[in-house]
């Protein structure tokens, strides 16, 4: 049984069969996308960008969208973010390679990268480190914080978005 979202706030409930389940999970984006999103892919109906919650309203907050425009006015392209069910964004390249994570907190934004990621954009600047932290992989990822009204930390994790976007394309 699959639930989903319907546009005015409603719930649909589809009976769909394993065979199926099976072929939503495999083309699947880990960590990004839900039933919805694939079958919105499948379809090839535009994908929203903006998360929305059961009364419709927009869950991306004004934090994320300075982000989001800051990192799409130098090359015009908007960068896509897709809330998952733990309620963090997953930033990912046109292609849907994910990247890297936004986590909205109360009084700042934490964003995380694969550490050898933020390296080959020769940036080594971060805030915290994580080691194992890459979906449990072994792999090492690494955090920057943009408090609330930090411009320069806005400006700064921007270009970072930016450089690894052009790498990850």
């Amino acid at each position: 049984m699959l639930i989903m979202g319907g546009y005015n706030g409603t719930l649909r409930v589809v009976r769909i069969e394993e065979e199926v389940w099976a072929e939503l999970q495999r083309r699947a984006i880990p960590f990004e996308d839900n039933p919805n999103s694939v079958l919105r892919r499948v379809l090839g109906l535009k994908n929203n960008e903006l998360v929305r919650d059961s009364t419709g309203k927009d869950e991306m907050d004004s934090r994320l969208m300075k982000l989001v425009n800051m990192v799409g006015q130098s090359d015009g392209r908007h960068l896509k973010m897709r809330q998952n069910r733990s309620g963090y964004f997953g930033i990912s390249s046109d292609e849907g390679k994910l990247f890297g994570f936004v986590y909205p907190q109360r009084k700042r934004l934490k964003v995380e990268v694969r550490k050898d990621w933020a390296e080959k954009v020769g940036r080594r600047d971060w805030e915290h480190e994580l080691q194992n932290g890459w979906y449990n992989t072994g792999i090492s990822s690494v955090y920057w914080f943009i408090a609330n009204d930090n411009e320069d930390a806005y400006h700064s994790v921007a270009r970072l978005i930016k450089a690894l976007r052009r790498l990850s394309t």
